[in-house]
């Protein structure tokens, strides 16, 4: 009997386990959302199977807000919630040293509505020229989406009473990205001097290309038409310039005399009574 005992402990007896107490969440729990302790809760599992970056106790995950959707029952972890202190909402998503702008899209720009929260993008400027020319460059690349909208929460289903609104918050049409401080200055300069859109990348795809040529339309092969031009008249022919006469010999005494005569005396008129007479003065 004492040898089937020994046997039995060591085989069928279960065996005691190495557990540890981490921190859940005790209901579902959005992004943007500061915890509170009744948010949380304890659950039991193996030591080996604690994740890394779990908490174990509910008031060191209290007060800090929800960077990533959170299911009921799911484990927190550090990496899904933001930095202690760093506010709430939009500007606890903020990474330090990124900045949040938002920039007007429409259903073109926007990828037809297929960005939301948590996406990636590519930003394309598009400039117009005086001359009717344009250019097209990425000025921006992997950039990731804070929120679409007022809406910061992916999985967040659009209000059906939206359709009925007339006001602008009805529709999304801003987007707000997480840039760095000289790539905000750059979106806010392309935003004024021409036209942007967004182009949707892959999750998984973190591969930046660096800049590159600006794509005009000659690249496209097509050329602009050329507008036609007046029609100029033929230059009338120029009749030669007939040759001078010959010059005319001048005899002196011929130009003594007519020298004499454009010499002319002054002339004094005299009248006596009813008679005029004229002298001229040496």
């Amino acid at each position: 009997m004492l040898l089937s005992w020994w046997v039995y402990t060591r085989t069928a007896a279960p065996k005691a386990r190495d557990t540890v107490r981490i921190v859940a969440a005790a209901q579902d729990l959005p992004i943007g959302r500061k915890i509170q302790v009744t948010d949380l809760k304890l659950v039991e599992v193996d030591r080996n199977a604690a994740p890394k970056g779990a908490f174990q106790k509910t008031s060191d995950a209290g007060d800090r807000v929800v960077s990533t959707p959170l299911a009921a029952g799911e484990v927190l972890l550090s990496s899904k919630l933001a930095a202690k202190g760093g506010g709430e909402g939009l500007a606890a998503l903020i990474e330090p040293g990124f900045r949040a702008v938002s920039v007007q899209v429409n259903e073109s720009s926007g990828v037809s509505g297929f960005i939301q929260p948590g996406t990636r993008v590519d930003v394309l400027f598009t400039r117009l020229f005086p001359n009717g020319d344009a250019a097209t460059t990425t000025i921006l690349e992997n950039v990731k989406v804070l929120a679409y909208g007022r809406q910061t929460d992916p999985a967040a289903k659009p209000d059906p009473r939206d359709a009925n609104r007339t006001t602008a918050a009805a529709a999304p049409t801003v987007a707000t990205l997480s840039v760095s401080r000289a790539e905000a200055e750059r979106l806010v300069l392309a935003v004024q001097r021409g036209k942007i859109h967004f182009a949707l990348r892959n999750g998984l795809d973190a591969a930046v290309a660096g800049p590159s040529d600006p794509m005009k339309t000659s690249d496209l092969g097509i050329e602009d038409p050329r507008k036609p031009q007046p029609s100029v008249p033929a230059p009338r022919p120029v009749a030669a310039p007939a040759p001078p006469p010959p010059p005319v010999p001048v005899n002196p005494r011929n130009v003594e005399a007519t020298k004499k005569a454009e010499i002319k005396k002054p002339v004094v008129q005299i009248y006596r009574g009813d008679k005029l007479t004229e002298q001229e003065l040496k």
